[in-house]
């Protein structure tokens, strides 16, 4: 790894400790030197117009290369404010960054998550990914969880809860059903004593990476004959309170997110208002003009 991605690394992990970004970021930035073969001081604005054109030959989605992108551009702002010499920044938002209309989260059917959970069999794995599910939590804020952030025995009238490191930083909580409640337990019960707080354990008894997360995961979906991401998870767990008619601030609540407009995204996918006006008009539609009579 280059000297300048460690110190930018570790910049990242001291403004938010808790954030998976860094991981991200570092990828990314390690992808894009091995590709261009070049210094940070030696990258020009057209070095980054060939790993664009890299990543689109190789099919990687608009809002993957933008987050490299992002990267990129908070890396050599990082190495500007490290020192008044530091190289331009190559990365120029109107000429680089992809413009990408509103994409509507991808949620994951109920049959298939009955197919995804039957194969979900391993105490910590199923609580992990029911915690996604029913809980909404980030697969970022599954690995951050720690024993002191669970609340399981709350006083009387209380739901248990969890105390969750989120985004950004930012802290929420959330509230424990019966059936991710009951997971946790059968994990807990069986997870081994070590002096790592971690709730969520890897084979060596350490805190379980994001990756190695994602990674169980696709081991699950192919199994399952199905694909699908841990965001899917959460997206589910949003698309279900909306079904359920959950106010959508209470539902900005429980996800985490800062702007109330980020949610309401998730009631263009499951509006059971607009559904029941589609169905009353369409009724009358089909009275005034039943098709089935102008059979021949």
């Amino acid at each position: 790894m280059l000297p300048e991605i460690e110190r930018f690394q570790q910049w990242l992990r001291r403004k938010a400790p808790h954030a998976s970004t860094q991981i991200h970021y570092v990828n990314d930035l390690e992808l894009f030197f091995a590709q261009a073969n070049k210094l940070p001081n030696d990258v020009k604005v057209q070095d980054i117009d060939l790993f664009i054109d890299h990543c689109h030959q190789n099919g990687h989605a608009f809002t993957t290369i933008n987050r490299r992108l992002a990267a990129l551009r908070s890396f050599y702002h990082f190495l500007a404010l490290e020192s008044e010499h530091a190289p331009r920044n190559p990365v120029i938002p109107k000429r680089h960054f992809i413009h990408i209309g509103q994409q509507l989260p991808r949620d994951i059917q109920d049959p298939l998550l009955e197919r995804l959970f039957s194969v979900i069999t391993g105490a910590r794995d199923r609580a992990m990914f029911l915690l996604m599910l029913r809980c909404g939590l980030r697969v970022g804020e599954v690995h951050n969880l720690s024993l002191p952030d669970l609340y399981l025995e709350p006083a009387f009238g209380s739901l248990p809860r969890l105390w969750l490191h989120g985004k950004g930083g930012a802290q929420r909580v959330v509230y424990l059903a019966a059936q991710p409640l009951a997971a946790l337990c059968v994990w807990l019960n069986i997870r081994p004593h070590t002096s790592d707080e971690a709730v969520f354990l890897n084979r060596f008894d350490q805190r379980i990476s994001v990756t190695a997360i994602q990674k169980r995961l696709g081991v699950y979906s192919r199994q399952a004959g199905i694909w699908v991401t841990c965001h899917q998870l959460r997206h589910t767990f949003a698309r279900q309170l909306t079904e359920a008619r959950m106010p959508v601030t209470t539902i900005q609540k429980l996800l985490g997110h800062a702007c109330l407009r980020t949610t309401e995204i998730y009631l263009h996918i499951s509006d059971s208002q607009v559904q029941e006006d589609y169905e009353a008009a369409i009724f009358q539609i089909n009275q005034s003009l039943p098709l089935e009579r102008m059979q021949p």
